[in-house]
Parts: structure tokens; C-alpha cells; sequence
């Protein structure tokens, strides 16, 4: 149960702090990922997790499988010093490792129920929990070795029963699907990966083989799968997703189709308009607006502004709803969403200003 003090309570917002005079940084730059383990505990350990994350966040570690495993250790000691509440302490870098690292953690001392326990202290923010749920669905998985039907029903045991946000139990089934496919929780193991959920001749699977519930987790990251299949043709990846045969699967496998588009545009948001014309003429427009999301949930909150401001009038209202949604349900203090909607064109300005007013 969440006080009513702790839904008032402000998020801490920790300043970066460069990495150029971090005694641990050549070691966790290294080549040796073992050492680079080590060096990313004792990071923590010295600055404690907030500190830590901002570091490396802002450090050039890269935001791959070797990077997630050393964020990894983050999580790791932030439940062993903060017990459930270590959760809070996280943030979304490197694909959600302190989270992981923290719901590992807290599974392997108090198995699946402690997962629950700390997926409940993020309700203070709708983004944040699903956030945590998302994340929880990525460490069930590598928890059960990527046995997929296992971490699903796990995810059902765990959130079925969710009344408050009845979407978690989706949002978990999300992150079991994403790790399935990127598998960043046993990246760089000496053994072979356990990869029996991927079809290199079936560009629906596994979606195919699961029932109804579990759909909709799946087709939001099944884009990433045909993408990868097909070498990166984001044009014959949207004829696959439209050839599905099933309108609601096909508008969540090009939502995702969408989000493999932001990363590609390495934060020039013109290129998102030129990407976009990729997916055709009736998805346009959602791609468009999906990628205003997508940069504003990894922290481009400007750059998301920037492209409602940019898209025809007919769009305009769909764009600046998404945006002003996520700046609602953002966990930052309530002045600097004041601040984000007095960036926003009239009169979308004053909608914004009215939401972040009810929702404070």
C-alpha cells in the first residue's frame, strides 16, 4: 500500500557527475568482463546506486549486453543495502539493468513473491510500475534459463490478480517476449545460449504458438524479430506485419516496427519523418507519433516536444495527447512539467498545464 506521502513525495533528481575521474572507470572501459564486474560493484559500493547509475550512465560504457551486466551489479547491491525499496533507487538506463539486477537479487533470497513485493513500491507512478513490471518480466525469464512458457505463467502467478493497473500483467509478458529475443541476461556465458523460442524460418513465432492473452506482450516485439530476419528492411518488415492476417496484431507488430525506428535516427528527429515514409502511407502517422513517445520515455523530453510541433496540423492533437500523457505520468517534480508545458504550442499549453494539475 502506497501512503499518501509518498505519492506527494518528489522524485530525487541526481546531477550527472562526470566519469573522466572515476577510479574505476578503466577497468569497467576494459576489455575484460570479469574485471569489469568487479569494478562496477565497487563503483557502487563507494557512490552508492544513484550516483553509480549517472556515472556509467554518462560514461562511454556501452548500452550493450556487456553494459547491462555490469549495471547489473547496481541493481545486485541496491537490494542487498535497500532490501524492496531498492526498486526506487533505479532508473530506465541500459535496458532496465539496476531493476533487473535488483529483481534477481531479490527472487534468488526471497523467490517469486518478493518480485511482487517490489514491483508494489513503484505504484506511486503509472510509468515507473509498469516500468518495474516490464522489467520483472525480463528477469522471470532469465531467472527460468529462457524457458518461455515457465516465465509467462510466472508472470501470471505474479499479476493476474493486479486490480489497480490491470495492464501489468501485458506489460510482464512484454519484458518476457523483449528478453527472449535480445537475451541480454546471458550475453557473453561460456555455454550455449538457450534460444528454443526463436524460428529462423517463422517470422511469427513464437506469437503463433501462445494463446490470446499472451498476444499482445508478443506483437510488440515481434517487429523487432522480422527487422532482424530481415537485415534491417524496415519497408519489408511492415508487409510481413501487415500480412499477419489480424488487424489488432497487425497495429501492435507496427508499433513496434515504429520503435525500431527511433535508435536508428541517433537523435536527429528529422530523420524520424524520413523513416517513417518507410512503413507507408496508413501507418505514417502512428510512426510518427510512436517515435514522440519513444524519445520522450528514454529522456528526450524536448526532442519529443520538438516533434509534435513539427508534424502536419491533422496530427497534431494525437501527438501532443501521447506527450502530454507521458508528462502526466512522469515521477519528476511537478514544476519541471510545468516547465515542459510551457514549451508546448497553444493551445495544447493549457490541456497540459490542466492534467499535470489533476494528477499532482
Amino acid at each position: 500500500m502506497i501512503s499518501q506521502s509518498q505519492k506527494n513525495s518528489p522524485v530525487q533528481e541526481v546531477k550527472s557527475v562526470s566519469y573522466k575521474d572515476v577510479p574505476e572507470m578503466a577497468e569497467i572501459l576494459g576489455n575484460d568482463q570479469e574485471i569489469r564486474l568487479k569494478a562496477a560493484r565497487r563503483l557502487v559500493e563507494r557512490v552508492d546506486v544513484e550516483e553509480a547509475l549517472e556515472i556509467l550512465e554518462h560514461s562511454p560504457l556501452p548500452h550493450t549486453g556487456e553494459g547491462h551486466l555490469a549495471v547489473h551489479q547496481v541493481g545486485f547491491y541496491a537490494y542487498q543495502k535497500y532490501g524492496v525499496d531498492s526498486i526506487l533507487k533505479c532508473k530506465d538506463y541500459f535496458l532496465y539493468a539496476c531493476y533487473h539486477g535488483a529483481i534477481i537479487e531479490a527472487a534468488s533470497n526471497q523467490g517469486f513473491d518478493a518480485i511482487s513485493k517490489m514491483t508494489d513500491r513503484c505504484k506511486s507512478s503509472p510509468t515507473r510500475y509498469f516500468q518495474c513490471v516490464h522489467a520483472a518480466g525480463h528477469s522471470i525469464l532469465a531467472i527460468w534459463n529462457y524457458d518461455l512458457p515457465e516465465a509467462l505463467n510466472s508472470c501470471d502467478q505474479i499479476y493476474e490478480n493486479e486490480k489497480q493497473f490491470p495492464e501489468a500483467l501485458s506489460s510482464c509478458h512484454n519484458g518476457a517476449f523483449m528478453e527472449n529475443l535480445f537475451g541480454v541476461h546471458d550475453w557473453g556465458k561460456d555455454k550455449e545460449l538457450v534460444r528454443d523460442w526463436l524460428k529462423d524460418d517463422d517470422p511469427y513465432f513464437p506469437c503463433n504458438y501462445f494463446g490470446e492473452k499472451y498476444q499482445r506482450g508478443c506483437w510488440l516485439n515481434q517487429a523487432a524479430r522480422i527487422y532482424q530476419m530481415n537485415n534491417g528492411d524496415i519497408a519489408k518488415t511492415a508487409q510481413i506485419c501487415q500480412q499477419i492476417g489480424n488487424p489488432k496484431y497487425t497495429a501492435w507488430c507496427m508499433d513496434n516496427l515504429a520503435r525500431q525506428i527511433h535508435p536508428l535516427t541517433a537523435g536527429d528527429i528529422l530523420k524520424v519523418f524520413d523513416y517513417c515514409r518507410s512503413v507507408g502511407s496508413t501507418w505514417y502517422d502512428n510512426c510518427i507519433v510512436v517515435n514522440a513517445g519513444a524519445y520522450y520515455s528514454v529522456g528526450g523530453r524536448d526532442e519529443a516536444i520538438s516533434i509534435c510541433q513539427m508534424v502536419p496540423v491533422h496530427l497534431k492533437d494525437k501527438c501532443y495527447q501521447t506527450i502530454i500523457g507521458q508528462i502526466a505520468g512522469d515521477p519528476i517534480e511537478k514544476s519541471s512539467k510545468q516547465e515542459l508545458c510551457q514549451k508546448i504550442e497553444y493551445p495544447f499549453k493549457n490541456l497540459c498545464l490542466h492534467n499535470i494539475t489533476w494528477t499532482n
